[in-house]
């Protein structure tokens, strides 16, 4: 009970005191807390067809060296998509240091904050007119129980640099809230996977005729196509321009030190990277006639931006 009376008796001091507002001049700050992104949409394609019927598999050299039924077969690369899937949103941490000064009611910050977000989310690529390739034999198997086609984002993390503009709305208050505008730079990369399997049954596998007199050699081929693999992991990455919106309130604990909370929305420009597939149908990532070139994917997207909110420290020198 004692306690207690002492720690109401102590809040009572800081609460009754006059404003101790934070003086002009440098101050160091400090921020940790969370961040959390909305869905991400993203586009996907690539530069693997060599065809410009759309069969690029018929052109595939290693596959299918003799060109059965390779048709108009072409030595630069075609791009193949864009298709479009959408990921769910993520959230993670956010921590960050500035440097700043104060002149009255104005400051001016260089920040640097880190931001990591998970999200742990798979989707199936959907080309114009809604072809879903898990809905066709070839890929497919009628359901989205186990989708041969699957793309994942597992994570999201960025290194940020932004230079801010603060308003603080002083009063004869110990709280002081405050609004601000930053620009800046983010180093963004995001963990993307990618795999395609093609059904292991080769009835299902419609690439090459199987009549005619190239029938038998059409029917071989679709045969080693049955339950090929393309896939890669890879981590993307891209530096973007950003802007973000800021929001606050600090609570002056003595001269030096302010606490606060402080919320903020951030928004980038396009994320783009590419990769080289770690196996192409089955076999090593190279296409078309030798010499041979590396068969390529892209994703990208205009949904880098999150909402934060973090604990905030303030020591004024």
């Amino acid at each position: 009970m004692k306690k207690f009376l002492l720690v109401l008796v102590v809040m009572g001091l800081i609460l009754s005191s006059g404003p101790v507002w934070a003086k002009d001049g440098l101050y160091l700050g400090m921020d940790i807390g969370v961040a959390v992104a909305p869905d991400m949409d993203v586009q996907t394609g690539g530069f693997d067809d060599w065809s410009p019927d759309g069969k690029g598999t018929r052109c595939d050299v290693t596959l299918n060296p003799e060109r059965v039924q390779g048709g108009d077969c072409e030595d630069d690369p075609r791009a193949w998509g864009p298709a479009n899937e959408s990921f769910d949103g993520g959230s993670g941490i956010l921590a960050g240091l500035a440097v700043g000064y104060r002149l009255g009611g104005f400051r001016v910050e260089g920040e640097y904050f880190y931001r990591g977000a998970r999200y742990d989310s798979t989707a199936t690529p959907i080309f114009a007119g809604g072809w879903n390739p898990n809905n066709q034999p070839e890929y497919g198997r009628g359901d989205d129980s186990a989708p041969n086609v699957e793309d994942a984002v597992d994570d999201l993390l960025s290194h940020n640099f932004f230079a801010n503009l603060y308003y603080d709305y002083r009063s004869d208050s110990k709280f002081t809230p405050y609004a601000g505008f930053g620009i800046g730079l983010a180093q963004v990369s995001v963990a993307y996977r990618t795999r395609w399997q093609r059904s292991t049954n080769p009835d299902n596998i419609t690439v090459f005729d199987t009549t005619g007199s190239e029938g038998a050699a059409g029917r071989a081929l679709n045969e080693k196509l049955a339950g090929s693999v393309t896939h890669d992991r890879a981590r993307m990455s891209d530096t973007l321009f950003g802007y973000q919106l800021l929001a606050g309130v600090d609570y002056q604990v003595s001269e030096p030190l302010t606490i606060g909370l402080k919320f903020r929305y951030a928004m980038f420009g396009e994320f783009e990277d590419e990769s080289v597939y770690t196996k192409l149908r089955g076999h090593a990532p190279v296409v078309g006639n030798p010499p041979a070139r590396p068969a390529t994917y892209y994703i990208s997207t205009d949904d880098i931006q999150f909402w934060g909110v973090s604990l905030n420290m303030k020591y004024q020198f």
